[in-house]
């Protein structure tokens, strides 16, 4: 139950954060008060029985206010990222977050890599263009926007749904995550 309620945690957290200003610390029983006075009572008993995740929001707690809301966008931004490729959310995730949503070009490459049972493909860059060719199976990537596939790239390594590495020869390998696998997975659910 507590790892449905994370989106939710995290919302409160930065819902008690901003309240709060930024203060330079913030305690851990204030913010369960908080909770309890905000009628977010199943989420405070959950967390009194997680020794782990108090741990971890004390830490938080006691964050810079600029360092903790940094992180707050980079999950908004992942969150609304995500939400941008499943039905119903994708055009709520673009009006809301347009920025930080995926390319059709960037879920297409997920799909790809998910439709070829590959796990990397290697870039290739050749006087017409750049390729990218599968390396554990025949076939490459079709790129329709290669003027942004860059973007579109970065964009899918900073999310965590594809890694980056480099060849012996230096050249980019972009790897498949299980991240990527479920969410263009599970897109359709």
């Amino acid at each position: 139950m507590l790892a449905e309620s994370f989106a939710t945690i995290v919302g409160l957290l930065g819902q008690y954060r901003s309240e709060k200003g930024s203060q330079a610390q913030l305690e851990f029983n204030d913010f369960m008060e908080w909770l309890a006075k905000a009628n977010h009572t199943e989420i405070k008993d959950l967390l009194e029985l997680n020794t782990q995740a108090t741990i971890h929001i004390k830490a938080l707690l006691n964050q810079d206010h600029r360092i903790f809301k940094e992180k707050l966008d980079k999950i908004d931004a992942a969150i609304t990222a995500f939400a941008s490729t499943i039905e119903g959310f994708d055009v709520l995730a673009r009006e809301i977050h347009p920025d930080a949503s995926l390319s059709a070009q960037a879920i297409n490459i997920l799909e790809q890599f998910q439709a070829s049972g590959a796990t990397k493909v290697l870039e290739i860059k050749m006087m017409g263009g750049t390729i990218y060719q599968f390396l554990e199976v025949s076939g490459g990537l079709e790129i329709s926007e290669q003027r942004f596939v860059d973007d579109d790239l970065n964009t899918l390594v900073e999310y965590g749904l594809l890694r980056h590495d480099y060849n012996s020869k230096g050249d980019n390998i972009y790897i498949f995550t299980r991240a990527a696998s479920r969410l263009v997975g599970d897109k359709n659910s």
